[in-house]
């Protein structure tokens, strides 16, 4: 049984006297835990930051700026990178404030405010990603389709002449991206959700605080 659900039952017991220490120290570990937990998402942004730095830069050689080129995405890759970097440094950046303002905070009902504040950066983070990373593939797809001369070759003529994609070529590329998007929204529902559940149970539990007073 670990420290807070010890006072939890200790403050069930005595609640008839209802001691001000008992409330004060569920308080105190549970704004503890929020601030910790506050914490840990921050390094993990930043940790995951680094990590797509990382990758870009490896993966950034004449070949790959080549295959830009020939897509006619090379502008179009430098300043998606720029926005999608400026938007991420915000993230983390918001990230970093909350996680300062909540060590401040000395009361049931802004703790609270800051909890709820967090859990809904933190969805939108995933949001934006998810919805950034949708918008590329499909933009890389279409790029793709019209310049790339490997994938022209596939391409199938019509009874009236249009030459288009097989639809067995489209499906199998919208089940791929698919499967990528959905490996992305579980790799954010694993690493951030836990922490938001465990939000989620001490803003619970400060709300029961709330009601009591």
């Amino acid at each position: 049984m670990d420290e807070l659900e010890f006072l939890k039952q200790d403050w069930k017991r005595q609640e008839a006297d209802l001691p001000k220490v008992n409330i004060e120290s569920i308080y105190k570990m549970i704004h503890k835990r929020s601030s910790s937990i506050m914490k840990w998402i921050l390094y993990i942004s930043i940790i995951e930051f680094l990590f797509w730095t990382v990758i870009n830069a490896f993966t950034i050689n004449t070949k790959s700026l080549n295959s830009l080129k020939e897509l006619h995405l090379y502008e179009f890759e430098i300043i998606a990178t720029l926005v999608h970097y400026c938007i991420l440094i915000y993230f983390i950046y918001v990230f970093y404030k909350n996680y300062k303002e909540v060590q401040t905070t000395e009361n049931t009902s802004k703790l609270m405010q800051r909890i709820l504040k967090v859990r809904k950066t933190v969805n939108y983070y995933v949001i934006y990603n998810l919805v950034m990373a949708f918008i590329i593939g499909v933009i890389v797809f279409v790029a793709s389709a019209i310049y790339s001369p490997k994938i022209q070759e596939i391409y199938v003529q019509g009874e009236d002449g249009t030459q288009t994609l097989p639809l067995s070529f489209i499906l199998t590329f919208m089940g791929m991206f698919l499967l990528i998007i959905g490996l992305f929204w579980l790799f954010y529902k694993l690493l951030y959700g836990i922490l938001l559940r465990r939000l989620h149970r001490n803003y619970k539990e400060l709300n029961k605080l709330e009601l009591r007073n």
